[in-house]
Parts: C-alpha cells; sequence; structure tokens
C-alpha cells in the first residue's frame, strides 16, 4: 500500500518531531509525521478535570530553567507558565525539616568530580569521597536517581560535573494551561496544504541510501522521501522491536550501548483538600529514604489538592516489581509514613489517583535517557546526521539538555536546520 512521496519523513510526532515538521513544513517542504500512537505528544500526556484548576501531567510536567526555545512557544501560542519556589524538605519518621543550602550542597559534590579523569559510575565516586558526611551522600544519591531517572550504579559520573559557571539555582516552571497546550500549538504550526500527521503509523523498517529513504509501517503502508527526520526515544532504540533499518546504522548501535532508559514512576494522588498543610508547614518538594517514593511535590504555588509522587531509578524498580494495580496503595503508603500519618487519616482523603507506566509502554520503553559509564560523547553520537539523508532528534540527542522537552524542542529544530541548510546545497 502506498502512503505517498513526500520531501521528508518525520517518525515521531512528539515534542522534538512536531517542532521539526513545524519547521520543515514552514521552509515549504511536503513533509509526513508518522506517529505510533493514537495521539500526539509522546512522552508528554496531560489529563484535564472539569473541576480540577490545573490539568494533571501523567508524564513532562516542568520546564527546566529559561529554556528559549520552549518559551518561545509558550509566548506565542500566550500560554501561562509560572515559576515553582524551590522549597526541599526531607522527611524522617514523620518529621520534616527543611533542607537548607540544597543547591550549594548539590554542586558541592559534583564539583568534585574531576576533568579528564577515568569515567566511574557516581555510586563509585561517591564511595570515594572522604569528608562527605553520609547525610551529604544521601542527599547527593538521592537527587542523582531522582532527577535524572537513573541507576546511581550506571549514570556516568563524567555527565555530571559542573564547572563554575553551571553552579546556578536552577529555575523551574509549569505551565498552567497544560503541557499538551504547547504539543498542540506545535502541531497546528504544521502547514495544512503541505504536511501531512498520520496516527497509528507504527514504523517498522527504514530503507535507506544517499537522498532517498522508504518507511513502511505494521500496516504495510510505504512513504518515500528524500530525507528522514527519526525521533523514537532511547528504550525504543533498545528493544527488540525497534525499527529496523537497511542497511543497519552500526555508528549508532555503539552510541546507543553508551546511554541508558531512566525508570520513572510517577503517581499523581487526588485528595478531597490539603489535608497536609494542617499538620506541616507549606512545602514543596519533600524527600525521603523511602523504599518505594522517596520524592513528593505539590502544585506550588497553585494551591489544588495534588499531590505528586515520584521514584526513579531504584525506587522505580522496586514500585514496578509491585502488581500494578497496587502502586497508588503502595504510593499512599509512602505518603503516611513521610507525613507521620496513620494510613487510615490519609485514605480519610483520599479521593483518587492517576498512573501511566511508561516503562510498559511500547512506543517509549521507558521514561528518559541518561549517559552511562563511558558515554559521555553518546548523545552527540546518536544525534550525527548520516549521509546528508537520515537526521536524529529527542532528548537522547541532546548533549546539555538530555531528558527534557526543552531539549526534544531544540534538536527538533536543529535536524530542520541541518536538514534544510543540505537540501540548498
Amino acid at each position: 500500500m502506498t502512503g505517498g512521496r513526500f520531501d521528508v519523513i518525520v517518525i515521531g510526532a512528539g515534542a522534538a518531531g512536531l517542532a521539526a515538521a513545524r519547521d520543515l513544513s514552514g521552509a515549504r517542504k511536503k513533509v509526513a509525521v508518522l506517529e505510533a500512537r493514537q495521539r500526539i505528544g509522546g512522552r508528554i500526556r496531560t489529563q484535564h478535570a472539569a473541576d480540577m484548576p490545573l490539568p494533571i501531567e501523567l508524564g513532562a510536567e516542568f520546564i527546566h530553567g529559561e529554556a528559549p526555545d520552549t518559551f518561545a512557544i509558550v509566548e506565542s501560542a500566550a500560554l501561562l507558565a509560572y515559576q515553582l519556589p524551590d522549597d526541599r524538605w526531607w522527611a524522617t519518621r514523620g518529621k520534616l525539616r527543611r533542607i537548607e543550602g540544597f543547591w550549594k550542597t548539590l554542586h558541592g559534590v559534583l564539583a568534585r568530580i574531576p576533568p579528564r579523569a577515568h569515567d566511574i559510575s557516581f555510586a563509585d565516586f561517591l564511595k570515594k569521597q572522604r569528608g562527605l558526611s553520609a547525610k551529604t551522600k544521601r542527599l547527593a544519591l538521592s537527587f542523582v536517581e531522582g532527577y535524572h531517572a537513573s541507576h546511581a550504579d550506571r549514570i556516568s559520573a563524567a555527565s555530571l560535573r559542573q564547572s563554575d559557571e553551571e553552579q546556578e539555582e536552577p529555575k523551574q516552571f509549569r505551565i498552567a494551561n497544560g503541557y499538551d497546550a504547547l504539543i498542540e500549538s506545535l502541531r497546528s504550526g504544521l502547514d495544512p496544504e503541505r504536511s501531512v500527521l498520520r496516527l497509528g503509523a507504527e514504523v517498522t523498517k527504514v530503507k535507506w541510501k544517499r537522498g532517498s529513504v522508504e518507511v513502511t509501517t505494521r500496516r504495510d503502508e510505504v512513504f518515500r522521501a528524500n530525507a528522514a527526520v527519526i525521533t523514537i526515544p532511547l528504550g525504543v532504540w533498545k528493544s527488540p522491536a525497534a525499527i529496523a533499518f537497511d542497511p543497519p546504522l552500526a555508528e549508532k548501535q555503539k552510541a546507543i550501548e553508551k546511554l541508558e532508559v531512566g525508570h520513572v514512576v510517577k503517581v499523581v494522588l487526588r485528595f478531597r483538600e490539603r489535608f497536609w498543610e494542617r499538620r506541616h508547614e507549606p512545602f514543596n518538594f519533600l524527600s525521603s529514604a523511602d523504599r518505594f517514593v522517596p520524592t513528593w511535590w505539590t502544585s506550588a504555588p497553585m494551591r489544588t489538592p495534588l499531590l505528586t509522587g515520584w521514584a526513579g531509578g531504584n525506587a522505580a524498580d522496586a514500585l514496578l516489581a509491585e502488581p500494578r494495580e497496587t502502586i497508588p496503595d503502595r504510593a499512599l503508603e509512602s505518603l503516611a509514613s513521610a507525613l507521620g500519618m496513620r494510613r487510615r487519616e490519609v485514605d480519610g482523603f483520599f479521593d483518587s489517583a492517576y498512573f501511566h507506566d511508561w516503562q510498559a509502554d511500547p512506543f517509549s520503553r521507558g521514561a528518559y535517557s541518561y549517559t552511562g559509564v563511558g558515554g559521555e560523547n553518546a548523545h552527540a553520537g546518536l544525534a550525527k546526521t548520516i549521509a546528508g539523508t537520515l537526521f536524529f532528534a529527542g532528548e537522547a540527542t541532546s548533549a546539555d539538555e538530555t531528558g527534557t522537552v526543552s531539549g526534544a524542542i531544540k534538536t527538533g529544530k536543529t535536524a530542520a536546520r541541518l536538514l534544510l541548510r543540505g537540501s540548498m546545497r
């Protein structure tokens, strides 16, 4: 079955694919966007409830830093983005204490990672550190596993190294309209006369040679073009069911083997009221040594009865080893423990739980990427263009904004720019 002839085929309708397709169709290229899911957005998945003031984000939620490419879309689409308070607490047996100087402490640990040294895992790096208290090591380990969705014994210490210039307090923002509003803005920016968006179009094979690609879907549709932009997640690259390339991409495989797929479980719990404010000072981010759900955050500065539980790395593995239907129950137990409350007290306020298993999702097969030991240049290797014909984008191809929507958007725009530059020669 013939899918049609185009200038460019974009595989994936997440932030990277849509950003690339918008710029390409705006440059008068005929573009086909092929998305395996029955929806756009990739690892952005937003749910809206009529009786909730804020949407529920089951995937990406934050804008990390000023992120010019992301804010350009936010502003052009007249979306509302607000900054989160950087308020961090630690829970021990129900006692909450504010973490003073969190970023200064963390930057102090990461600044110890020596430049140009033989790469080791962050866990091994921490073991070698003298003069760091157990509390400081615990804080650093919790952050690296949580924020990077990593396993401390697999993530590259070198990839976490920071220079003096990088040691600023990062800002984080949330889109009040929902991240899906940003995705919809990207989609609406496609030139309708020069673009086709196909949902449920799972790509199984890419046959290519310089200046020509032939893309086959699971439904045996065949799309042909002069070039392709591939934006699939790292988990899909690593999957036995990954897209077959003919001829194979041997150099890409080397990069893929040096990158790791982050494991995350994110559970959003809705309550009938903000009961935690009766017992404790207002907090935004709350961490603990809990085995299953060690991190929680509120919707601050907005006031909603939502608490989001986050497990990354080893905590995510422990939680995912439980039956899927018990995950919200485990989260409630972890929350009660962190707040120093009886479980039945918390249950008395509980309304509903929202959860998506990204590891089991066949079109993501994990959360976002991180650098494995010895893989400091692997993101750049995955991003490298092949024969002026195959272009690559997505957060896993970003060396400086790995794991972020901003990184995905930026790499999508970069791929489009490189393709357009090559086609004008």
